[in-house]
């Protein structure tokens, strides 16, 4: 009996361990591309004319951005999390 719940421990910590690393792994490679995806749009954003610049003001386009970027990083964020505490995956 001592035996099968060794191996139940030890099949649960390795699954652990392995659930901890590929959310890892997932999670830091997103946020890097998220990353690298507003640098990117930043620079494209300041090299527009001023009366463009003014036009996407007054339509609310950067607090679009804002908003999009905020759920997309929620979202990577609760994978991670879901991953972390085996609720799913």
């Amino acid at each position: 009996m001592s035996q099968i719940i060794s191996l139940i421990i030890k099949f649960a910590l390795i699954r652990f361990l392995i659930s901890i690393g590929v959310g890892v792994v997932t999670y830091t490679a997103v946020i890097v591309a998220i990353n690298n995806f507003l640098s990117y749009a930043k620079a494209a954003y300041n090299s527009m004319p001023v009366q463009v610049l003014n036009f996407l003001a007054i339509a609310g386009v950067p607090e679009v951005l804002g908003i999009l970027t905020g759920a997309v990083i929620a979202r990577v964020s609760l994978q991670f999390v879901k991953r972390l505490a085996f609720i799913g995956g």
